[in-house]
Order: structure tokens, then C-alpha cells, then sequence
């Protein structure tokens, strides 16, 4: 099941509620203030927790803002590298895993440290290192299991926190009165007095877990209302209780007699005056209380950690064992055991040398933790800043002053605390003071793992740290008046793209007029169409997880990979359902479609008919026009050679010798077909490939690699897809086939694993490149040979759009060169849908396409942005590659990565203020459209191709990547 079914939804309620236990108010209270005071010397810790919480307020204010416009993973180094660049982001990542790592040790010391004490009290002074290594063991048991402690538990740990320490006060209060409050922590003497870089260390360390609430708000229905809500709402509450109860625990402890106090009883502090205000009782639920609080933090942390080195190890950062998860518990267990290790190495060396856990160890480490995480919060603040910095629709106090008073305020911070260290730590020594240039040396790894994995592995660097832009409305725009547009269009074609661009028309209200050359939709899925490269077996090669419409999903009834005709009739219901039927004409050919001198078009019909127009929206599909090599030899062979494009059924290929040229997805498609019927089978292939299983332990391949469905339990897949798909299928040499000579994503996935079943079990045979032909069969470029009565060309299709002069789309080796796949760069109306290849499903990229077709037609009824976007059609030239190295040949001369040429079309409308396009978008255009057209296309083709296609594809075969892609 997606995992969209599943997800929780959080209100802000909920969402401010998880962020403050996350902050787990206890610990900050009972642990970091004494250790504040000693090393502060002073009583002016509230007026630092003033000053973090004006700092974190402000950072919170740009956050939040960076976070209405981008999708958070909840990792700060997506915004770093989003804003400043990936190297950037690779440096936020490794500063973020050292200050959660170094946290994690620090609690874990401090939990054996408070719990000795409480244990102590009772008589049984057990040593402190005994309670770490129990809590060491069981949060590597929950976190190799990735168990976390569950909402209700944080939620009810929370209140009690809350009550105690809210009972605490209010018993202090009741037997001191004002002198609760004493008025000297607010005296620039004591406010200033010690180190108040350090008293702002403790205090940014008390509010670490507040950015939590970017990841629940994703799990909201609103995240641009509820985490800047959850945030503020957080951040204040935080505030206040914290800087109220840190005066009172002052007041408490007799105001400037406080730092003395806190000297000699260090971390059993408040435990005393928890005692001397509120009896036993209050003692005991704060000493409970202060435990399960420090170890719920520990376990959150050390999570924090694992996934931080999961995370990396996947995206190539860090050794790619780290980016594996355990195939039964889906944990980051390799993270988890690293980090396990880390803690055991570290607080056993410190015990073995005896150093205090309290004062040395959870200071040091907490503080380096601490200044970790400040590190990259700095950075992000800087990141939002100059995110917001050119964006026309940036507010100045959310997207300029409010980040760059929390990027000063952090930066000060840390500064202050890095050159005061020595008295964090208590120690004179040189070499443990220089600990905090552990942070950008790890940084500045950082930097250099990122710059060689540009140069080494392209596709991962363009994959690091990828985020995509929030979805806006027309509403959220402030778009929706309508344009009330004069300039006509013609639509040519009948598939999915021109049944896409038909959707986005009618809603946009733009005038068109619409032919299509045969008798309904359906393009290339209605064996009835004359041309068509259809086959009976023939089926979809992505998942009905991952296609269909926006707004339109297929039929959960469908199998996992729909059959042809299943795809016809998908497309047929959607252009019921959306009224397209009213709008097209049928059985009416574009046979020509000119270029006048005032930049409108003359349209000849195949009725006779001519008219003119504004604009041509070309759709015609890319798999109409075979491309036949010339083989050598070939006027001397006997027997019969075609195009697979000819190819109906495996039926006809009985009682023959088969050769099958070509090992895209239809061609291995056919071949199983010979395998299955013909006397004799052979499969001619130039190169290696990858053979895709259509699913894994039982999951749609595709679905499972794009993250819509989880993996089975007992499965385990890394993050490095060439290993997994190798893994799966084993060595092809053994088989007869090339080794593969490309990475995974490289040329268009070969979505069978049939083929490699006929050539295990010896029905098909696998050859190489044929050399030449002979009279009665072929010879290959191994100098062996075969008698062959047949020879089916599965060597793919020519671009071509025949009503069209070819000079318009300037092409290049047979394919046109279009910017962005759409827009000829010289013809300002001219526009081209579907003739684009990537490794994904089509059907959202094609509405997709549309909106870029409308953004183009309104700024040429408007006026707006025109300019800007004439001179991009000239001038840009992205790289949608992704990192991909695509393989050198004219086939995959149109390919671009899936999710970089999203992200650009993302970036796009943001830039123009154009709406984004979700399965919402077009609710309305749907309404009062289910059963439009009915008369005209209701059941039409329901029987069409029946007799030849009834038992097609019953044991197999998938499309090839051009019908994946057509839209014809």
C-alpha cells in the first residue's frame, strides 16, 4: 500500500506538542542548569535564554518561510544545499552527523551520571558507567530494531515533565515570594558576568529538538500553515518555561549564593531543592522523571545519528554499507552498530582515564554536540537568506531580516563558544580545547567528498541532497482571475500527451481545435490503427502504481503492469471523464500545418479543408516510423525480413527460424514470443544491457524504486541500483549476452526477466551484432552462423512530425532538438509534446509538458514575461541529465533524467508564478465531465482487435520504452 494511504495526519496541536517533548524540558532543566552555573559563575543564565530564544525565533521565523516554498526530508543540509550548493550541503551533513553523534554520547554519559545519583539516594552507589553501558546496550537493541518510543509515550513523559517541574515552581514561589525572582539576573553585572558565550551554549542546547517540527508538519495537512504555527508556538513556550524556571531554580537556590550551591552539588542541584521545597514525593517524580527523560533523548539522538550515516552511506557521502537497511526491521542498522561502536569507544576510553561524566564528558560532548548543530543551523540560516534574497515574492522580515539576525545570533554564538572552550570543558589542555576544529576540518571533508563525487559519480552528486519546491495553487498565487484569450490553437494528435494538453486547454480556457486521424483514443494502444507498433502481448513497462494522469489514477482492479487493451480503455475513461470527446474531431488528419510570414499557421485537413492559427500544438507520437538499418547482405537473403513494428502475434512466427535484431524492450518482447512458438529463436544484440525484474519479493520494480511502495519484509535493497539489479539477475555472460556497458539508468530500463528464463532453459539463443547476411541465414561478428527464415528489426523509431518542414525543429541526427523537449528554439508558436524519453512513467510528465505549453501561451496573450521567455527558448540550455551519462547513440538522444527535468519545469513555474499541476488541479474540470462524450466514445474499440488480442499477453511481455513514451 503507498505510503500516502497510511500516513498519520497531525494538526498544529499535535505537532507543537511532539516538538516540545522532543526538547524533553526536564533534562534541560535539571541537567543544564547547574552545569550552566558553575561554569558561568554567574546568576545571569535567564537573560541567555532570552537571547537563544530571540535568536531561535528569528531562525525559526526564516525556516519556516524556507519551508512554505521547499519540501523538508527534515535534514537542514537539503536547505544548505539548496541554496549554497551541494558541496555546501555535503559540509552541513557531515557538521550535523558529529553534533548529533557527539550529543548522543554526552546524554548517554549524562543518563549513567543522574542515575547513579538517584540510585546513590537510596543507598546503592552503583558506579555511573554501569547505568551508560545498560542504557549503551538497550538503545542499540531499539535502535538496530529502529524503535523508537511512540508519540503517546513522548506525549505523556511530556505533561509529567511539565507538571513537575510547573509543581516545582509554584512551591518555590508560594514559600519565597519575589524573591523567587531575583532581580539581579537581569543586572548587566550578572547578566554579563563569566562567559556568556557559554551560558548561550547551555541555553541552545535546551531547545535542541525544536526543528523536529519541519518533519512532523509534513505529516500535517497544511505544512505551510502548521510548522510556522508549530514552530512559533514551540519556540515560545519553550521560551518562557525556560527562562522562568531557570530564574525560580536561581531563586530557589538563594540568587547569588546559586553558582556556589550549583558548584558543590553539581547534577544533585535541583534533586535538592526538589527535596527541600516539595518533600520526597517531588524528589521522586523528578529523579524518575529526569531518567526517563535523558534516556528518551539519548534513544532520539542516537536515531538521529544512525539516520544521519544511513542517509550519507546511500547518497554516496560515506561507505555504501551505511546506506543499507536490515531486511526484516528496515532499520539503518549498520548506522546504528557505527554509531553503537562509536559511543563504546569513546565513553570507555574517557571512564578508563577517569574522566568525571558530568563535568568532562556530557559537558564537552554535549557542548561539541551542541556547537555542531549550531554550526549548521548558522548555515542554513544563511541558506534561506539567500534563497529569499532574489525571489520577487520574498517578504523582507521572513526572508531577509529575521534569517540574517539568526544567522548573526548563531554565528556569534559559536564563535563565543569556540574561543571560550577551555572553560566548557575545565581543562587547560591545548589538544582538548581545539576540539571544536573538529567541525570544519569535518566540514571541510565534507566539501571535498562532494567535489569528487561531482567528478566521479555524477548521478549520485545530482541526487545528493535533492529537493523539490512546494506545490502552489492557482488560489495560493493570487492566479485564479481568468484570461479571456483571443488566439486559437490547433491540437494534432489522439494519445496521452494530446489528451493531456486537451485537459490543461479547457481549463486554462484557451480556443483550440483538435484532429486526430483515427477513429477514437487510444494512439498506438488500439491495434485497430493503422501503423500502429502494437502486438498482442504487449503490456505496459511501468506499474499502474507510477502511471496515469494526474488527478487519474488506473484502475485498482488493473494488473500490476496493464495489458494494451487495458491501456486503451484507461485513456478512453479519461477522455470520458474530463469531456474530451466534445472537443476533438475524429478521423480527420493534419496533412500539413505551415508557417506564414506573421507568425500564424496554415493548417491543411485531410477533408480538404484549410485553416488558420495563433499556434500548432504537435502531438503525433514518436513510434509511427520504423527505422529500418540497411543490413549487409540483405539483397541476398531468401527469406523474409519486416520491421517489429508489423509484428501482431507469436503465432505467426511457427515453423520458423527467428532472428530477432535488437534488444530494446520490444525487442526482447518478440524474442520470448519466438522462443515460445518458433522452431528456432535467436536474439541479436550489439551491447549489454540490464535486464529489470518487473517486481521484487512481489512489489512492482518501479513503484519500489521511486519510494510509492514499501519493500516486503526479509528485503533489503541498497541505495547503489546497478548492484541490485546485478544481484537480482546474476552474470548475463553466462547466458550469451553481452556484459552490461552502462549504469542502470543510463539507456531505457529492459523491463523483462522472461527473456533471461527462454535463454537459461535454451529456447532463445543469444548472438551478437550480425555481421552480414547470407542467402539462407545470417553470420555474426563471432564468425558464427545460422540459418534464419526471419528476420524481425526491432531497431526502433525516427522522430518525424510529416505535416511539418523538418528545418522548424532543427534537428540532429534524426532527432529534433527542442528546449526543454517542447519549444523549437526559432519558432515563437510552435510547440512539441512526447518527444521526450526518460526511465519513468510518462503520463505526469506529459500534464506537466501542457503547463509549460500554457505558461508560453499566456505570456503571448498577456505580454507578461514574454521577452523572458523568448530569450530563454534561445539562449538556456540546462543540463537535465541528472548526472546520467547517457549512452552515446541517437536513440538516447531525447532522454533526460526524470526527477532533474521535474525539478526544472518546478523551477520554472516558481519563477513565473505559475501554478503547479497535483492530483487536485483538475477536480473541477472534472465535475459534470464522468459521463461527457458517452454517446460518442462509451465501449468504442471495447471489441475492436478481439480476435487478435483476446489471449495476448497472457504469459508475458512488456512495451517497448518508445510505446511507454508515445502519444499517439
Amino acid at each position: 500500500m503507498p505510503e500516502s494511504a497510511t500516513r498519520r495526519v497531525l494538526s498544529t496541536r499535535k505537532v507543537v506538542f511532539l516538538v516540545i517533548a522532543a526538547a524533553a524540558p526536564m533534562g534541560a532543566m535539571v541537567g543544564n542548569v547547574p552545569l550552566a552555573l558553575t561554569r558561568t559563575q554567574g546568576i545571569g543564565l535567564p537573560v541567555a535564554f532570552v537571547i537563544a530564544s530571540v535568536i531561535l525565533l528569528c531562525f525559526s521565523v526564516g525556516y519556516a518561510a524556507m519551508n512554505a516554498r521547499v519540501v523538508n526530508s527534515g535534514a537542514f543540509y537539503t536547505y544548505i544545499a539548496r541554496a549554497l550548493g551541494k558541496p555546501a550541503g555535503a559540509a552541513g551533513a557531515y557538521a550535523a552527523l558529529v553534533g548529533y553523534t557527539s550529543m548522543a554520547l554526552g546524554i548517554a554519559a549524562a543518563f549513567g551520571y543522574f542515575t547513579h545519583l538517584v540510585f546513590a539516594g537510596l543507598g546503592m552507589p552503583v558506579p555511573w558507567y554501569v547505568f551508560t553501558a545498560f542504557a549503551v546496550l538497550l538503545v542499540a537493541f531499539l535502535g538496530y530494531r529502529s524503535a523508537e518510543l511512540s508519540a503517546k509515550v513522548l506525549g505523556v513523559l511530556m505533561v509529567l515533565e511539565f507538571a513537575v517541574l510547573v509543581v516545582f515552581n509554584m512551591l518555590v514561589v508560594g514559600a519565597k515570594g519575589l524573591a523567587a525572582f531575583p532581580a539581579e539576573s537581569f543586572t548587566p553585572n550578572q547578566a554579563f558576568s563569566g562567559t556568556l558565550g557559554i551560558g548561550l551554549l547551555f541555553a541552545l542546547t535546551s531547545f535542541i529538538g525544536f526543528e523536529s517540527a519541519a518533519i512532523y508538519g509534513e505529516e500535517s495537512r497544511n505544512p505551510e500553515r502548521t510548522v510556522p504555527r508549530a514552530m512559533y508556538i514551540s519556540v515560545a513556550s519553550i521560551s518562557v518555561f525556560y527562562v522562568v524556571t531557570a530564574w525560580i531554580i536561581i531563586g530557589a537556590a538563594g540568587g547569588t549564593e546559586a553558582p556556589a550551591m550549583a558548584q558543590a552539588q553539581l547534577g544533585d542541584m535541583v534533586f535538592t531543592l526538589a527535596r527541600q521545597y516539595g518533600g520526597e514525593i517531588l524528589y521522586d517524580a523528578t529523579a524518575v522523571l529526569l531518567c526517563t527523560s535523558v534516556l528518551a533523548s539519548y534513544l532520539a539522538l542516537h536515531n538521529a545519528a544512525s539516520r544521519y550515516l544511513f542517509a550519507l552511506g546511500g547518497e554516496g557521502l560515506l561507505p555504501a554499507a551505511l546506506g543499507r537497511y536490515h531486511p526484516r526491521h528496515l532499520s539503518p542498522h549498520v548506522g546504528s552498530l557505527t554509531v553503537t561502536a562509536t559511543t563504546v569507544a569513546v565513553l570507555g576510553t574517557m571512564a578508563a582515564l577517569g574522566a568525571d561524566p558530568y563535568t568532562v564528558i556530557a559537558a564537552s560532548l554535549v557542548g561539541l554536540g551542541t556547537l555542531g548543530i549550531v554550526f549548521v543551523q548558522a548555515a542554513t540560516a544563511v541558506a534561506v537568506l539567500v534563497f529569499f534574497w532574489r525571489r520577487p515574492d520574498r517578504s523582507l522580515w521572513r526572508g531577509i531580516v529575521a534569517p540574517a539576525v539568526g544567522a548573526a545570533g548563531l554565528g556569534a554564538g559559536f564563535i563565543l563558544v569556540t574561543l571560550n572552550y577551555s572553560v566548557l570543558t575545565g581543562s587547560d589542555s591545548a589538544l582538548v580545547n581545539l576540539v571544536p576544529l573538529l567541525l570544519p576540518l569535518t566540514a571541510a571533508i565534507g566539501v571535498f567528498v562532494s567535489l569528487r563525487q561531482r567528478r566521479t559519480d555524477p548521478a549520485a552528486h545530482a541526487a545528493f541532497a535533492a529537493s523539490r519546491l512546494r506545490s502552489r495553487s492557482a488560489v495560493s498565487l493570487g492566479d485564479s482571475a481568468p484570461v479571456a484569450y483571443t488566439s486559437r490553437y490547433c491540437l494534432v494528435g489522439g494519445g496521452p500527451a494530446s489528451m493531456a494538453m486537451a485537459r490543461a486547454l479547457l481549463r486554462e480556457g484557451v480556443p483550440f481545435d483538435w484532429f486526430e486521424r483515427n477513429a477514437d483514443f487510444g494512439g498506438i494502444w488500439d491495434m485497430e490503427n493503422t501503423g500502429t507498433p502494437m502486438y498482442n502481448s504487449a503490456h505496459f513497462i511501468s506499474s499502474k502504481h507510477t502511471s496515469g494522469f494526474h488527478g487519474h489514477p488506473m484502475p485498482q482492479d488493473y494488473p500490476d503492469y496493464p495489458r494494451w487493451d487495458q491501456v486503451r480503455d484507461y485513456l478512453r475513461g479519461f477522455g470520458r471523464a474530463y469531456g474530451l470527446y466534445e472537443h476533438v474531431t475524429f478521423n480527420t488528419e493534419v496533412t500539413e500545418a505551415r508557417l506564414l510570414p506573421d507568425g500564424r499557421w496554415s493548417v491543411q485537413l485531410s477533408d480538404g479543408a484549410r485553416h488558420e492559427y495563433d499556434g500548432v500544438i504537435a502531438a503525433p507520437g514518436t513510434t509511427w516510423h520504423p527505422h529500418a538499418p540497411q543490413l549487409p547482405g540483405r539483397e541476398l537473403f531468401a527469406g523474409r525480413i519486416r520491421h517489429s513494428a508489423d509484428f501482431e502475434d507469436g503465432l505467426e512466427l511457427r515453423g520458423k527460424r527467428v532472428l530477432v535484431l535488437g534488444g530494446g524492450n520490444s525487442g526482447v518482447d518478440i524474442a520470448c514470443e519466438a522462443a515460445r512458438n518458433a522452431d528456432a529463436a535467436f536474439l541479436s544484440v550489439r551491447r549489454g544491457y540490464r535486464y529489470f525484474p518487473k517486481h521484487i519479493g512481489g512489489i512492482p520494480t518501479d513503484a519500489l524504486v521511486a519510494g510509492i511502495l514499501e519493500p516486503p519484509r526479509g528485503v533489503s535493497l541498497s541505495g547503489d541500483l546497478n548492484r541490485v539489479i546485478d544481484s537480482l539477475v546474476g552474470d548475463l555472460t553466462r547466458l550469451g549476452l553481452p556484459a552490461p556497458d552502462h549504469d542502470a539508468l543510463s539507456s531505457h530500463p529492459i523491463m523483462n526477466s522472461q527473456v533471461l528464463h527462454h535463454l537459461s532453459h535454451g529456447d532463445l539463443t543469444a548472438k551478437g551484432d550480425v555481421d552480414r547476411l547470407t542467402a539462407h541465414g545470417a553470420v555474426f561478428a563471432d564468425g558464427s552462423a545460422e540459418e534464419i527464415d526471419e528476420i524481425l528489426l526491432a531497431t526502433g523509431y525516427e522522430y518525424r512530425i510529416p505535416f511539418l518542414d523538418p528545418e522548424l525543429l532543427d534537428s540532429d541526427s534524426g532527432r529534433p532538438r527542442l528546449y526543454l523537449n517542447v519549444f523549437p528554439r526559432r519558432v515563437d508558436s510552435l510547440y512539441v509534446l512526447g518527444f521526450i524519453e526518460f526511465a519513468d512513467a510518462a503520463y505526469k510528465r506529459f500534464d506537466e509538458m501542457a503547463q509549460l505549453v500554457l505558461m508560453d501561451i499566456r505570456s503571448r496573450e498577456t505580454g507578461v514575461h514574454r521577452e523572458e521567455l523568448r530569450a530563454l527558448k534561445a539562449t538556456d540550455r540546462p543540463d537535465l541529465s541528472g548526472g546520467i551519462a547517457y549512452v552515446d547513440s541517437p536513440r538516447h538522444a531525447g532522454y533526460v533524467g526524470s526527477l532533474a527535468y521535474q525539478s526544472y519545469l518546478a523551477e520554472l513555474r516558481d519563477r513565473f508564478g505559475w501554478p503547479d499541476v497535483d492530483d487536485g488541479s483538475f477536480e473541477a474540470s472534472r465535475a459534470g465531465g464522468q459521463d461527457r462524450g458517452q454517446d460518442r466514445g462509451q465501449d468504442r474499440g471495447q471489441d475492436r482487435g478481439q480476435d487478435r488480442g483476446q489471449d495476448g499477453g497472457q504469459d508475458g511481455g512488456q512495451d517497448d520504452p518508445e510505446l511507454l513514451n508515445s502519444n499517439a
